[in-house]
């Protein structure tokens, strides 16, 4: 009975406590969400500038968008990270956060790092956030702002570090169609651009595709060109006409070193499309050339500084500066008179042409010229051509190896049948010279014949072989697009053997590996060309000796005191050595012919080239005569 009677007197205890239990339970309703995937929320929110999904307190997303989009309007298109570095819940009730937001600022350098509080409450059972502008990075009223401190572009510079590529002033003519009336702007951009001499019609289209508050270019001009005096003197009579007064990266001229030198200009789409982290639309570079192999060292490294701006009184805080790095110079190894020399020589030269000087001693390219008919194509550098006669200084060098000397008989006849093909001397071909002459004299001359009845002591895998020996198709690592030459070791037939030992048939060579060919010589062992002035060069491998070299300079010094370069004979300095060419090219009857001259003069090698000419010693000779002439100070 006592333990029954204990029993009963416990269950209404136990119940009670049940009751309490329960009660307290229904007091304490779960709380939806919690203060890390708030913060967390919030830091994506940051990121993409849609708030939607952030539960806030006295707040609506839309507001926080606003103030977002206000805040980093001008930052651009510059990114944030946002990291939750810690969150805090003193209680069941408040909690706080500690977010990161780091803005990835263009460029290398430090980026702007801003860490910000966040505070957190429950509101009708759900944790939310407390919105407020501070969480941006900036205090109400202010917005960041980036500005870019560009560095000038880094000049080109000659052997002597005298300028070539560097900052000139010229003038931007075109169209500002916010001084026009938009019905009068295709009528103005037809009178400028007939003005200029160029396509109405098509700089009208321009202009009329373009903006409301473009200016649409359609020229610029040096202002040291007297066409730009010209034009500039014109706009002021043109609605909507203006000349803009500015600065552009160029040469000397026009046509100085170019393309070697390259261009400098807004980059294109492809350019921003391939290297999105480096190029953004309306960004400078260097489009061609060496402006656009040495383009990250002559941009140099832009500056930065990042405030927190008042757009109201106008008033900033500096958060973060970066200064700018001024390039460095690119040293080329030309020389700038002798540049101005072979581009004067040229000037007046209508067919595609060149002229390159390279000095032996160092395989510095002391002038790489194209003429007007190049139309800005490489001729000098890229270009592939037949190099005619002179390649037998190369068909020579297997005969020398043969156990020939200058001195050697060679026979030279009018005519000589090959595999059904006759084979002719140039015309107008000196008869004193046929027959049994020295090696010398063939060479002098240019005798197709002699070097052709000598075939079958010339293979072409040891024609090749003293090609390569004379520096071509070696390897020269040139920052722009070159062509260093090319000759088969096997000829598809017996007509195709004779016409590679007159520098045809599967031989082919651009001005400066002719130029390279002349430095060979000169020098003893090959030489590779370069046009920056710290660049090593590679160095080939070649069987040319010091012996078989000189015995080549005999040959060369026959062909200016008795053959086809005998203008050079007198020419002031130490004396000229020389090699003529032609090449027959087309299918016109007579056919057309390509021309060349290769010239030594001390440690100076010349190659002169011209499209379309008559002999290398009528066309080619008096380039080399006067650029040598004007190269000895005369």
């Amino acid at each position: 009975m006592l333990i029954v009677g204990h029993m009963r007197h416990l269950r209404p205890a136990l119940g009670l406590a049940l009751v309490g239990a329960l009660s307290l339970t229904a007091c304490q309703p779960a709380v939806e969400g919690s203060p890390q995937q708030v913060a967390e929320t919030l830091a994506v929110a940051l990121e993409t500038g849609e708030f939607d999904g952030v539960p806030m307190v006295d707040g609506i997303p839309a507001d926080a968008e606003a103030q977002r989009t206000e805040a980093y309007e001008r930052l651009g298109e510059v990114p944030v990270d946002v990291e939750v570095l810690s969150v805090e819940s003193p209680d069941d009730k408040t909690a706080t956060a500690k977010l990161e937001l780091t803005f990835d600022l263009p460029g290398e350098g430090d980026d702007l790092v801003r860490q910000v509080p966040l505070r957190m409450q429950v509101t009708e059972g759900e944790w939310v956030a407390a919105w407020e502008h501070a969480l941006l990075g900036v205090p109400a009223g202010q917005v960041l702002a980036v500005n870019e401190t560009s560095a000038a572009r880094g000049e080109i510079v000659d052997r002597d570090g005298e300028p070539i590529a560097t900052h000139r002033p010229v003038w931007h003519i075109g169209i500002d169609k916010t001084l026009v009336e938009p019905e009068q702007a295709e009528s103005a951009a037809r009178a400028l651009a007939e003005a200029a001499g160029l396509d109405p019609e098509a700089y009208a289209a321009s202009v009329a595709a373009a903006g409301p508050e473009a200016f649409v270019r359609l020229i610029t001009y040096r202002q040291t060109d007297g066409d730009g005096h010209l034009l500039v003197e014109q706009v002021a009579g043109i609605e909507g006409a203006v000349a803009i007064d500015a600065t552009q990266v160029l040469g000397p001229t026009r046509t100085f070193a170019q393309p070697l030198l390259g261009t400098v200009g807004e980059v294109t789409a492809e350019m921003v499309e391939q290297d999105p982290d480096r190029y953004a639309p309306g960004d400078v570079a260097g489009l061609s050339g060496l402006q656009a192999a040495f383009d990250e060292q002559l941009q140099g490294i832009a500056g930065l500084k990042v405030t927190a701006l008042d757009p109201d009184t106008g008033r900033e805080e500096l958060l973060l500066e970066r200064g700018a790095q001024q390039p460095q110079p690119l040293q080329t190894t030309l020389d700038l008179d002798l540049q101005q020399f072979a581009e004067e020589v040229l000037a007046d030269v209508e067919p595609a042409s060149a002229l390159v000087a390279i000095q032996p001693s160092t395989g510095d390219v002391l002038a790489m010229a194209n003429g007007p008919g190049s139309g800005g194509v490489d001729t000098a550098l890229a270009a592939q051509y037949p190099p005619g006669s002179t390649f037998k200084l190369a068909s020579s060098l297997v005969l020398l190896r043969d156990g020939m000397t200058p001195e050697s008989k060679v026979t030279c006849e009018e005519t000589l049948v090959v595999d059904g093909y006759e084979f002719k001397n140039v015309t107008g071909y000196p008869e004193s010279a046929l027959g049994e002459v020295p090696l010398s004299t063939a060479i002098a001359h240019s005798c197709n014949t002699a070097l052709i009845a000598e075939r079958d002591r010339i293979p072409m895998d040891q024609l090749a072989k003293a090609a390569r020996d004379l520096g071509m198709g070696a390897v020269w690592e040139m920052p722009v697009t070159a062509f260093s030459g090319a000759v088969a070791d096997e000829a598809g037939s017996e007509t195709e053997h004779a016409a590679s030992l007159l520098g045809q048939g599967r031989v082919l060579a651009s001005p400066t590996a002719m130029a390279a060919v002349a430095a060979a010589i000169a020098e003893g062992h090959p030489v590779v060309p370069r046009v920056i002035a710290d660049q090593d060069a590679p160095e080939p491998q070649s069987d040319l000796t010091e012996e078989e070299a000189a015995q080549l300079r005999t040959l060369m010094r026959a062909v200016v005191t008795e053959g086809g370069a005998s203008m050079l004979k007198d020419n002031p300095g130490e004396p000229v050595l020389a090699k003529s060419g032609t090449a027959e090219f087309g299918s016109e009857d007579p056919p057309l012919t390509h021309v060349w001259m290769i010239a030594i003069q001390g440690d100076l090698a010349v190659a002169v080239f011209v499209e379309v000419g008559e002999f290398g010693s009528t066309t080619a000779g008096p380039i080399v005569d006067a650029f040598l002439t004007r190269a000895a100070g005369d």
